[in-house]
């Protein structure tokens, strides 16, 4: 017995390829195919189904446009494929993190409110698949993983900066536990319980190479001899190192020179270093015009003199601006007056002003040498350059300062919510994905002077709707019509991303 049955029928009509629900009917004895409906037509062998927003109703409203740009990026660069098995749940976390941090704590809930399931072969996410993937990410595969997408966009990027920045940062936890978590130094004075993260950034382009967490008491220049492995696991040589005086040491640029780097960083006026300063000020005359430097944001006073730090042989530079003498004189002197009125008023002092005052008086002398320092920084560089060439690479290095920033701010590090050691580790991993997709977008936007937050922020506006036409049934979809500035910062991610 027959039974009726309908189908979708291709009619070829000149260049075009439409397509019709019909039914197959016995009728006198004959098969006759009866029209129930134009569903739509077929472009490039994909069915594009028929309807009018006139007729439809509002399903569904998704994120695309920001997500499609990050996806673009992540996949110039190999990410899917690098990042694994778990790699497609890794990026719609680090995704989440670029576009709204809190929606990290909610997954599930954001995955649903994006169009990320047309991106990703995942159809859904759950508190468990995440977790899985946050596990698959220890310290071994993390550098395995870290080495190999720097690989990828060295390539892809075609980078060969002859200059990397590094420093170290720290993370505080709030009523957490976790194993590593400690208390230990840091540049704000807190008291929490802290990781410390260091970060390599590549000097011209500030791309990140990689990141290691550790434990929060480790001092920066304990660090620094620890990540040397991986410059050295990423072939990189005959460069320069830079970082910050909290890295230095005798020992960490020995070990960078025997690597084959030679190191511009910065060294604390303090004990032999003290001397040679005092020297310095005494003999020159500093703001003199063949002294005078142009950073981006300062005008600085620079003299260069040869300088054996410890036994490593090189030249200091001694720079002074009188800007910041002028601003940390006064700020000092104003926590000085505001403690000499709560004395009066029998009241306690901060701790950062109590060295001052002895016995309830000002100490004018400990006040002096206070100030003797005000606006002066030593470089220190291994190799004999001019006095420019190591001046404005060391102070370039707000880079690394700005991945910092962005990693605690804008990309949600503070506060960690995971108390197991690996899944803090991942966490920062996933921010680490994050910041390096930040980084990409900043460097294709820099000719359009777009920052990577505004072009994300400007591309968020533009959604996928999702539609039901109420007379066919028929569900399809419509993206927003881009402005202008829309197009351009996805055009300059990838010229064809419009087209497919």
């Amino acid at each position: 017995m027959y039974t009726n049955m309908s189908f979708i029928r291709k009619i070829k009509r000149g260049q075009y390829t439409y397509l019709a629900e019909v039914e197959n009917k016995w009728v006198k004895s004959k098969v006759v195919q009866k029209h129930i409906r134009y569903v739509g037509k077929e472009l490039s062998g994909k069915p594009i189904l028929s309807g009018t927003v006139a007729n439809a109703e509002v399903t569904k409203v998704t994120i695309w446009a920001p997500l499609l740009a990050l996806h673009t990026l992540a996949k110039q660069i190999h990410l899917p494929e690098i990042l694994g098995e778990h790699g497609e749940y890794l990026l719609s976390m680090a995704y989440a993190h670029c576009l709204d941090p809190k929606s990290v704590n909610k997954m599930e809930d954001w995955y649903q409110r994006t169009d990320l399931h047309r991106m990703l072969s995942i159809s859904d996410v759950s508190e468990k698949k995440l977790y899985a993937a946050l596990d698959s990410v220890n310290d071994n595969s993390s550098e395995i993983i870290q080495k190999n997408i720097f690989r990828s966009v060295r390539e892809v990027y075609n980078i060969s900066s002859d200059s990397y920045f590094f420093d170290v940062t720290n993370v505080y936890f709030y009523g957490t536990e976790c194993s590593i978590a400690k208390i230990g130094h840091n540049k704000e004075g807190g008291h929490h319980p802290q990781i410390q993260i260091g970060l390599a950034v590549t000097g011209e382009e500030g791309i990140p190479m990689f990141h290691k967490t550790f434990e929060g008491n480790i001092h920066d220049a304990r660090i620094a001899q620890d990540v040397m492995t991986s410059f050295h696991n990423l072939n990189i040589k005959d460069a320069f190192l830079i970082w910050d005086r909290g890295v230095s040491s005798e020992v960490n640029i020995i070990d960078a020179k025997k690597s084959g780097f030679d190191v511009i960083c910065g060294l604390a006026i303090k004990q032999d270093l003290k001397i040679a300063v005092d020297e310095f000020v005494v003999k020159n005359e500093f703001i003199q015009l063949k002294n005078r430097i142009r950073l981006k944001n300062a005008v600085i006073y620079c003299i260069k003199q040869k300088y054996s730090y410890g036994k490593i042989n090189g030249h200091i530079v001694l720079c002074f601006n009188d800007e910041t003498a002028r601003i940390n004189r006064e700020k000092r002197i104003d926590a000085v007056q505001k403690a000499k009125e709560l004395l009066t008023r029998g009241k306690p002092v901060p701790d950062g002003v109590k060295k001052y005052f002895k016995n309830g008086i000002l100490d004018e002398k400990t006040l002096s040498e206070a100030q003797r320092y005000d606006g002066y920084m030593v470089l220190f560089s291994t190799k004999d350059l001019s006095v420019e060439k190591i001046v404005k690479p060391y102070f370039e290095k707000d880079r690394v300062e700005k991945a910092f920033r962005s990693l605690k701010s804008v990309l949600g590090l503070r506060p960690i919510k995971h108390w197991l050691a690996e899944r803090v580790k991942a966490h920062v991993f996933i921010c680490h994905l994050a910041y390096l997709l930040h980084a990409l977008l900043d460097y294709k936007l820099k000719e359009k002077k777009i920052s990577s937050v505004d072009a994300l922020d400007q591309l968020s506006s533009a959604y996928k709707v999702y539609l039901c036409d109420t007379k066919t049934g028929n569900q399809f979809e419509k993206t927003v019509v881009l402005s202008k500035n829309q197009e351009v910062i996805l055009k300059s991610i990838d010229k064809r991303i419009l087209k497919t």
